[in-house]
């Protein structure tokens, strides 16, 4: 009895190092990704939350220094296709790992106007993000796709 239950601990804590490792990674891809195009970002304002049929969304909050804010979005989602990207590439070598593909990824940034800051927020598919990752639309055509889900808060 006191070994089923120990055996059963080390497997729940196995299957949970794979999401914590996965998570952490996540988070240091998009982070390294923004922090190469110059757009600073705070770890600690990135959710991946896992959902109950076992698919993932990601929240990321960021900030425009000036009322750009159509860049730094853009930067937020190019990080999050780099790391699905990553992930991706990271499964095909480690057998068993099971890549985080976030289904849908909220951006919203912060744009300071005057007084009081305006907050954009905006939505996309992992097949958006992976179309504009992989080159297949430009950021023009990538706003226009997701153009319906931007909202000014």
């Amino acid at each position: 009895m006191k070994i089923k239950k120990i055996l059963s601990l080390a497997v729940v804590l196995i299957m949970s190092t794979q999401f914590v490792f996965a998570n952490y990674a996540f988070y240091r891809k998009v982070s390294n990704t923004c922090k190469f195009y110059r757009v600073s970002i705070d770890e600690k304002k990135m959710s991946l939350i896992k959902n109950k049929d076992g698919s993932y969304n990601f929240t990321i909050e960021m900030e425009s220094l000036r009322n750009n804010f159509e860049m730094v979005m853009l930067v937020g989602f190019i990080s999050v296709g780099q790391a699905m990207t990553h992930q991706e590439s990271f499964a095909k070598k480690k057998p068993g790992y099971k890549a985080i593909i976030p289904g849908d990824t909220e951006v919203t940034v912060t744009v300071p106007v005057s007084r009081q800051n305006a907050i954009i927020t905006a939505k996309a598919t992992a097949d958006q993000i992976r179309q504009l990752s992989d080159g297949k639309v430009d950021t023009a055509a990538f706003m226009r796709l997701i153009k319906d889900s931007i909202q000014t808060l």
